[in-house]
């Protein structure tokens, strides 16, 4: 059994612990304020976006650009992945990287040879020890991400789409849902798929659309992976910040029960050693009487 002094220093330690999870968790929540109505409000940006070039679209015969083209010449295709670059957000980036690891199975079967775009710390660590080609790499850029990074990123990718090395472009992303719901999201990203929209005429409205749809479509498509990366690490930095917040919070409550049960057990070693401690004390006092 554990000595008092050896409980008493293990109640310190955890209430130590205790103290910095909160602190971690309160950094959390700010932060998560901060990001979540951005994110929100993007998203709106996001799938209007691509309700405008399906709108256009319609209007277009043929749709000729680069990155609606497939490239069925290549046998490579490549993941773009958002992880975070830091830890103690719980299962956050083990998600992630199951999802991946399993993208890559089934691209391996179909004869494609999978590369990975990767942005954040920990998906690089993952990878890099392992089997799998890493064309590029994004550590420490996302806590100052913004929509200038994503154009930047953006441009890289399509570069690489554009030079006809890779057959299909995926991106894989944690969705916020809630402060307890993160979905992880494996999405087609190239080539661009262009939906049909079946228009009610009773309930569209006839746009004008200067200039002509066609010049208009070449100008919305590129921008489309621009929003696509930016809502990602939008999304990601959301749901990342989420996650940390509900561990720290489930950490600081085990810390809580952690120290409730080492202090009954400390209360118990105490009252032994008091109880011994008479008894010492009775049986000497009976031996002198003896």
């Amino acid at each position: 059994m554990a000595s008092l002094k050896d409980i008493k220093r293990h109640i310190v330690a955890v209430k130590q612990t205790q103290k910095l999870t909160k602190a971690m968790n309160m950094v959390a929540a700010a932060k998560l304020r901060s990001v979540q109505n951005r994110t929100e409000l993007f998203r709106y940006y996001a799938e209007e976006h691509k309700r405008l070039i399906d709108e256009i679209g319609n209007r277009v015969k043929q749709i000729d650009h680069p990155l609606m083209k497939p490239n069925p010449g290549s046998k490579k295709a490549m993941i773009v992945v958002f992880t975070s670059d830091r830890g103690l957000c719980g299962s956050f980036n083990a998600n992630i990287l199951n999802r991946v690891d399993n993208k890559i199975v089934a691209l391996r079967e179909e004869g494609l040879e999978p590369e990975l775009f990767i942005i954040g710390r920990k998906g690089y660590d993952y990878y890099r020890r392992r089997r799998v080609t890493i064309k590029d790499q994004k550590v420490g850029i996302l806590g100052a991400f913004d929509y200038d990074a994503a154009v930047e990123n953006a441009k890289s990718i399509t570069d690489l789409y554009r030079s006809g090395d890779y057959s299909q472009i995926f991106i894989c992303y944690t969705c916020f849902k809630s402060l307890t719901k993160h979905v992880v999201t494996l999405d087609h990203l190239m080539p661009l798929v262009h939906e049909s929209v079946e228009r009610d005429p009773a309930n569209s409205l006839d746009y004008s659309v200067e200039p002509s749809p066609a010049r208009l479509m070449a100008t919305l498509i590129p921008r489309s992976i621009d929003i696509i990366i930016y809502r990602a690490f939008l999304e990601s930095v959301t749901s990342e910040n989420a996650a940390r917040m509900q561990a720290m919070d489930n950490a600081s409550k085990s810390c809580k029960d952690i120290i409730v049960n080492l202090t009954m057990a400390y209360n118990k070693a105490r009252q032994a050693a008091v109880t011994n401690e008479l008894l010492d004390i009775v049986n000497g006092a009976e031996a002198l009487k003896g």
